[in-house]
This record gives C-alpha cells, structure tokens and sequence, in this order.
C-alpha cells in the first residue's frame, strides 16, 4: 500500500482509495493524471483483489498507453501489467473484434484501413462519378457521421437531393470497404459497440474500466464506456474539460455530464496542485480560461515558485516576430550559461502554415529544429510499399494496397490496363485480386485486355502473392514468420537495387529504413517464439459458454503486426518518437500536438485573431482552451507575441483572449532580463543544478545584447538599420 500510494498528494490518494464504483478524476495539466490512474489500477488489483485480466483500461495515444503499462509494471510487478485490457480504445476494440466478431459476422482476419486507405477510397469514387465534393470534406462527414452512429443506408433515407453526391460517396465508402474486408478507424469502435449491445456476454467478466483524457471521447466511445462497465458498473474517468480541444475530431466534452446522468452518484474528486509549471505562468493561463464564465470555477494550485511573468510581446511583421523568437532562444540560452539547452525550447503554433518564416530564422541562426509531425516510419515510401505487400499476402482483397504496389516496381502494367482493371471489378462488385487472378488464371471470362508486357508482370505478381500466402499458411514446421517474409519480398523484389536506381542521392537512408523494418518484424518472431508473452497481451479472458477465436499462428502474428501498424498513429522510428537527447534541437509543434508535453521554455507566435481563435473555427469556447493547452505545456518561461502584420503582410488584431480589461497585469512587454537571482530561481523550477556565479557573470559580461531591447515595444521597426538586423 505505501508503495502504491508513496509521492501522492492529499487529493490523489482519495481518487486512488476511493470506494465509488463512478468516479470522475478532473485534473488539470500538470497534475499527475497518470500517476493517479496507473496507482488506481493497481490500487484494484492488489487491494481490492480484481483480476487485471478482468479490467479494462482505455487511453487515447499509444504512448499512454505505453507509459501507463511501464508505471503499473512498476507498481505491481509479476508481469500482472500484461495481462490487463489496455490500449488505445481503436485497439481495445479491435481486441474484442478478434475474438468475439464472427458473432456479427465479422471475419477473423478483418483488415485496418488507415487514413491513406480511406483517402485513396474516396478520392476514386468521387473521380469515377464526376463529383464536385471535395474528398477530405466528405471524409470528415462520413467520420463525424459514424461518431454519431449513423449509417450510410439511415443517412440515405433522411436527405434531400442536394445532398445526393455525399449519400451516393457514403454508400460506395461502405461497399469499398466491405468488398476488402476493411474496417476504418470509426467501423473499429462501431462493430464493438454492436458486439457488445448484442451479445453482452461478451464483457460479462468486467470488473473496472477505467478512462484517460475523457473529455476527449466521442458519443461512439462513450457509449463503449458504458457497455464495457454494464455489469459491475464500476467506472473510472480521468479528464479535464479545460483541455476539450478536439472538437473537430468529434469529441464531446458533454460526456462528463452524461455520465453523471447515466451513473447516479458519481463521486468527483478535482486534483488542484500543479507539478509542471511556475506559478506565474498558471496565473496567466488561468486568467485566460476564466473568461469562459460557463465553466466551473477550478483553481490551479503552483507546487513551485512563481518565477518571471510571461512576455506578451509586439513586433510589426511576422519575419520580425520569427527573429525576435530566435533572438530570445539564443539570449536565454547564452545569458544562463549551461543551465539550458535547445531541447529546452518548443514554438506551439496553432496551424503548421505559420512556421515558414521561424523555420527560415532557425535555420539562418545555425539553429537546429525538428518537426513533429513528420513523415513517419510506417508512411516512409520503401517502408509502406513493403508493408502493402505484406498486407496482400495476409489480406489480398485489400484493394488499395494492391493498387499501390501492382506496377511496383515496375512491371509493365500502365495506367490504362490497372484502371480497366478497377472499372472491371467494380463492375462485378468484385475484389481488384479476384479480378487480376482471373485475367492472369482464365479461370473466368475477363474483360480487360492486357498486353504481352502486362500479362507477364500481373502473372509475376500473382505468383509472388500466392508463394507468401503459402509460406504464411504453411504446416507448423514449413511456415514462414513475418521476419522470414520480409526476407523473401526484399529477395523477390530485388528491393536494393530498386531504390539505389530509384533513389539515389538517399538510397542509404532508404535502405536502412527497410534494415529498421526487418529487425521489427524479427523483434515479433522473436516474441513468437515464446508464445506466452505474445498471446497473453492479445487474447481476452475466457468466458464461460463462450468460444473465443484464438491467435497463435505466425499468420496472425502477421495480421497483429500490421493492425497495430494501422493503429498506431503515434509509431516512428525511435529516435523520432524518443529523440536522443544528445541530438540537440528545438521543436516546433501544433498546439494538438503537444498535448500532453510540456517544455522550460515555450514560445506561441501568431497570437492575433483569425490565427487564434481561428478564422474557421466553429467553437470560440475550444479556441480559449487551446490557447490554455499552449500556454500551461511551459515550466518556467512562456512568451507569447502577436506580428501586426501576417504573413501575406495583412494587418492583424491581437487575439481578444489577451486583451481583456486586466489580463496586462499578469503579462510582461519583453523578455526577462535574465540576474543571476532570475536564473537561480529558474534553476529550482527545473529541479536542475545552478550555473556557478561566476558563469553568470561570465556570460552577461560577454554577451552583445543581454536584453530584449532590439525590438521596441509598440511593435514598430527599429530606427537605426544596424538595430533593424
């Protein structure tokens, strides 16, 4: 017990002993939401005497849910952490798809479609009838819908005839994806909703189910919540409806006060004291997210000093405002002597689109940055097309990924045949492999016409297809892993010489991509290999009375590597997910996605308006939270700053989350001036050691410009082009 509860603060101990069976947890940034929860399940299974395999935990990135199986691995050890029912909610869901979905007719080796999948879906549909709707609009309608829980064939019924091109796309979406055996990410959670409301037996051993960042949930997903918990009714949120900041992926930030409505005594525990930020940063957030007076009051409690207010700074161009940026990040830096570092340092933009003249300022500094939200591992072109190939071995109806790899590499079979091809299958509302087998097989009448070149390659191919199928599938002595698979496609596709003629001037880094991919898939045979530990994370308890579909052949490794590839939006090469630290740079980051994060030192340009709040956003409210998000993922410095011009060079208004009547009190006009007392006190915020005085001394003895004073304050151009850079 004092293990579990060692480190806890007053109000984290009640929501981690609490005897209600609904409890919501409303816990501010920075306040130890995951110590707090990962401590309550394990709370239940070594005092409460719940099986984890009877607990159901469901968080929203795959990194929670990572981290919260590390602290609970922790806490109760015994590899009891494996055993829970924990993951993402698309991955928890697809758990019990696996299991328990031919019980509404869902075939065992269902497949993912990810977001390229849907996209390339929509976009041909949309061009094969000529429609005027844009894809990514429709496919945000189709998403919103099924958050909704309403189907193609009820929307169908409802709408008027100007609405007929959107109906018409969201019905041939579905039959795409019924002819590949493909479930998007909304189908996932959907078909397990269904699952369960028919056949509840199916959770009928649920003990506890517990919910991270649930002011993020959707109605789909609420409604999983409670049929997750329909037996013990024993519920567990964690939230904070200040941070309901994803409005547009169909979040519902409601769901606290329906769950209040669906679970009569719902016990609220609110965690108050704040571990990341100085107090004077919290003032200023807080001074932003009351002005919605429609929310409860909360306050946000500093557990350190209150350090240097924030800057809320004025500059007259956006370019301007990029240079002041990097001047502050290089005089910070300097003027603390060795205390910082550029990992210290995050730019959180409302849109990417911004960033074009901090990048260019960065980088003209010598200044190193990274992107996040780059191109990661699993969309890397030489990785994916591997990976498509493994998914038409394991799944070849899979539509879309034979379009993207049937002429590659290249094998004779243009553009004009693979659309005949497609028209054809259509047609005969037919898989794209059905009809390839039969045009390479003559095994039925076919209507396409290929060449001698275009035969030769399809045959290649269907060969290549059917030799994996067979290595995948064969007897327990003869069948290939995924390692040995991935062995025989780069062999078979002569894949290094393809990408040194295809790519050149980057083949090596290409190359060790694929090396990445391999020791990947070695890492799952490997796993295979002591068959325990990779059925028991996947497979659910037994029931009684009820027969579960059961995993433990090297095809359904294959079928679980490339789910969880699908899955994991979150998945990168590790020094991209977990930079090393001794890569120096700093991060420029949406605000979206540095949720969760938190940096010393925060910058968040662009504050005007029609940047935040957004000139599309529908919700001024979940603006106000956002710029609430930015602000509290600082620790001990935040600088906000507004260009009077943007970058098209159109005047700007600063946003009027900061220019409500006092907020000025809680702001400074320009970056601090950075004593030796300043650096100290900043020091004992980061829990770091201080710089020697002397250091100090050293550092603002010797640098050119110790203050912010380049830029004056009315948000003008210097006088003197010397002081204009």
């Amino acid at each position: 017990m004092d293990n579990l509860l060692g480190g806890l603060n007053h109000a984290q101990r009640l929501a981690v002993t609490s005897p209600s069976l609904a409890l919501q947890v409303l816990a501010p940034p920075g306040s130890g939401k995951t110590k707090t929860l990962t401590a309550r399940v394990s709370h239940l299974i070594t005092e409460r005497g719940l099986k984890p395999w009877n607990i159901v935990v469901c968080t929203f990135t795959v990194k929670a849910a990572r981290e919260m199986k590390e602290r609970i691995k922790d806490l109760v050890g015994d590899g009891l952490e494996k055993k829970l029912i924990l993951g993402t909610f698309h991955s928890v869901a697809r758990r019990f798809l696996v299991s328990y979905g031919n019980l509404i007719g869902i075939e065992k080796n269902f497949g993912i479609a990810d977001m390229s999948d849907s996209k390339a879906i929509m976009n041909r549909i949309i061009k094969r009838q000529g429609f005027s709707i844009e894809p990514g609009s429709a496919g945000a309608r189709i998403s919103s819908l099924k958050a909704k829980s309403i189907s193609a064939e009820q929307y169908g019924l409802t709408r008027k005839a100007a609405e007929q091109e959107f109906s018409v796309v969201y019905a041939e979406y579905e039959e795409a994806l019924r002819t590949s055996n493909l479930l998007d990410y909304d189908d996932l959670l959907l078909r397990c909703a269904l699952l369960l409301r028919k056949h509840p037996e199916c959770v009928s051993n649920i003990e506890a189910v517990l919910i991270d960042e649930f002011q993020d949930t959707n109605s789909v997903q609420f409604e999983l919540m409670c049929l997750f918990s329909q037996f013990k009714r024993n519920v567990t949120i964690v939230g904070d409806p200040d941070q309901s900041i994803y409005g547009w992926r169909n979040a519902e930030i409601k769901n606290l006060e329906r769950m209040e409505k669906r679970f009569p005594g719902t016990d609220v525990i609110h965690l108050e004291e704040n571990y990341r930020s100085a107090g004077a940063i919290l003032q200023s957030a807080q001074k932003v997210i009351e002005q919605d007076e429609s929310r409860p009051s909360k306050a946000l409690k500093p557990t350190f000093g209150v350090g240097d207010r924030p800057v809320l700074r004025k500059l007259p161009t956006a370019d301007a405002e990029a240079k002041w940026l990097v001047a502050e990040i290089m005089r910070t830096q300097a003027l603390c002597a060795d205390l910082l570092k550029p990992n210290d340092f995050a730019i959180l933009l409302r849109s990417a689109a911004v960033s074009r003249h901090i990048e260019s300022a960065l980088g003209n500094s010598g200044i190193p940055y990274r992107m996040v939200g780059g191109t990661k591992f699993f969309d890397r072109i030489e990785v994916k097309m591997v990976l498509d190939y493994l998914r038409v071995i394991n799944q070849p109806d899979h539509n879309d990924a034979l379009l993207r790899i049937i002429n590659v590499p290249t094998r004779g079979v243009g553009d004009v045949t693979v659309k005949a091809l497609i028209d054809e299958a259509e047609r005969k509302s037919s898989s794209l492999w059905k009809t390839v087998l039969n045009s390479v097989q003559g095994k039925a009448r076919s209507d396409t016409k290929l060449s001698a070149q275009g035969s030769k390659g399809l045959t290649d191919l269907v060969n290549l297809v059917l030799t994996g199928q067979k290595k995948i599938k064969g007897s327990d002595e003869q069948q290939a892993s995924p390692f040995e698979l991935v062995e025989y496609l780069i062999k078979k596709l002569e894949l290094s010489k393809y990408l040194q003629k295809k790519y050149p001037d980057d083949y090596e880094t290409r190359w060790a991509n694929i090396e990445e991919l391999k020791a990947q898939t070695a890492d799952l045979t490997a796993a295979m290999a002591h068959g325990e530990e990779f059925v028991e994370e996947e497979i659910l308890p037994d029931i009684e009375g009820l027969e579960q579909r059961l995993m433990n052949t090297h095809e359904d490794a294959l079928t679980l590597f490339l789910a969880n590839i699908a899955l994991s939006s979150e998945v990168q090469r590790k020094q991209d997910e977990n930079p090393d630290e001794t890569q120096q740079h700093v991060t420029i980051s949406t605000i979206h996605a540095a949720k969760g994060l938190e940096w010393p030192i925060v910058f968040i340009p662009a504050c005007y308006e029609g940047s935040i709040p957004h000139s599309r956003a529908d919700d001024i409210d979940e603006e106000r939270r956002l710029l609430y998000v930015g602000m509290t993922r600082a620790q001990a410095l935040l600088y906000l700053s507004c260009p009077n011009k943007n970058s098209q060079s159109g005047e700007t208004t600063m946003s009027h989350f900061l220019t409500q009547r006092g907020i000025e009190a809680f702001f400074e006009t320009q970056g601090p001036k950075l004593y030796d007392d300043a650096v100290v006190e900043l020091a004992k915020i980061l829990r770091r050691d201080k710089p020697a005085l002397g250091q100090l001394i050293e550092a603002r003895s010797t640098y050119e410009k110790p203050e912010d004073t380049h830029w004056p304050l009315d948000g003008t151009f210097p006088k003197s082009e010397k002081s204009r850079w």
